[in-house]
């Protein structure tokens, strides 16, 4: 869930949402194969969380981080995860820290805290002592020693800074401009290009309206979303830009609102809207699958608001955030969109990371 579609209706809502319950998950660690779901919780809350689903056992553990760690919270408003290594990286936009985490046991190896209220995002790692995470509210990207867990450095790119992802030696920025709100504002819409070494914005490609979601593609292109607007009707998919040209070649239109969304090396890609999940193939660079899963297949009060996928399982995994004040689910599918199973969570699933 982005704080650019939905924070007129935390505010609208966390007055009537009651504390969640004390923690339910075991004293000890669960071993094996499962499914991690980081639970957004709701701003100003405080109730972020981690849910953790035993594949072998088909059982549920809620708050699964606080019971790994004795009581430690992971703060407020949960907004990403980025992997590296064994460990897993936690982008917490409420608290402006970054909790790190090891992927096999939930244990927290520590935390970063921004200077500040930077309202972080989203992350990448590039080694041990070297990371980026975008700032919202600053317009910046931040660098930081995961090692040493402090912060080394910022850069000032475009406005709402959200997604991003490294390819050679520049990162690569989605100015989001907040959605509707700093739409007007220059540079709002747009890739900023970054040398990370020399730590300079080099330029900015245009994209998309609201543009969010980066992912660096199988064929070494970058895809980012465009969400659009919810005021007037604007272009809106997942545009195609190539690194080397640093253009835009080509835009996959997709309506209803594109958010977060995956590609398969097989060419598929699938991406969620406000109506359901579309199939497209990125090859051909066209929708295959308007309405690969709906809303109305999922249940009677659906919000997608996470997605994920597993190649070699032939699994994709859905996270659905209802009415955003009652606890979610991860719907999970084969590929032919046929349901696999499903399990419940806590507040605003907001990542999926499959644990080996």
């Amino acid at each position: 869930m982005r704080l650019s579609h939905f924070c007129c209706l935390v505010l609208v809502f966390s007055a009537c949402v009651q504390p969640p319950p004390g923690p339910t998950a075991p004293d000890v660690i669960r071993e094996g194969a499962g499914i991690y779901v980081l639970n957004e919780g709701l701003f100003g809350r405080n109730n972020a969380s981690l849910t953790f689903y035993d594949r072998a056992t088909g059982s549920v553990y809620q708050n699964y981080f606080q019971q790994v760690n004795a009581g430690l919270k992971l703060g407020d408003t949960a907004n990403s995860l980025t992997v590296f290594n064994d460990l897993a990286y936690v982008v917490m936009n409420g608290s402006n820290t970054v909790e790190i985490m090891e992927i096999a046991t939930a244990k927290s190896r520590g935390r970063i805290r921004l200077q500040g209220n930077p309202s972080p995002r989203e992350a990448v790692i590039l080694s041990d002592t070297l990371g980026f995470v975008t700032a919202l509210y600053s317009d910046e990207v931040i660098r930081f020693n995961p090692a040493a867990k402090q912060e080394t450095g910022r850069i000032r790119v475009g406005p709402a800074p959200e997604g991003l992802v490294v390819s050679g030696e520049r990162l690569y920025v989605a100015n989001s401009g907040l959605g509707d709100i700093r739409a007007a504002e220059p540079g709002a819409g747009t890739l900023s290009v970054v040398n990370w070494k020399t730590l300079r914005e080099e330029m900015r490609i245009p994209v998309l309206r609201n543009c969010t979601t980066v992912r660096l593609g199988p064929d070494g292109l970058i895809y980012v979303s465009g969400t659009g607007s919810y005021v007037e009707e604007v272009p809106t998919g997942i545009a195609v830009v190539d690194p080397f040209l640093a253009a835009v070649i080509d835009t996959i239109l997709i309506p209803n609102h594109p958010t977060d969304f995956v590609l398969l090396k097989s060419g598929k890609g699938f991406v969620l809207t406000d109506s359901a999940v579309v199939e497209f193939d990125w090859l051909e660079r066209r929708v295959t699958r308007p309405r690969f899963i709906s809303r109305r297949q999922v249940g009677s009060t659906v919000w997608f608001s996470a997605i994920a996928v597993q190649e070699q399982r032939n699994e994709l995994c859905v996270g659905n955030a209802r009415d955003f004040v009652t606890n979610g689910e991860v719907i999970c599918f084969d590929l032919t969109g046929k349901e696999i199973f499903r399990f419940p969570t806590k507040l605003n699933p907001g990542t999926i990371l499959f644990k080996p």
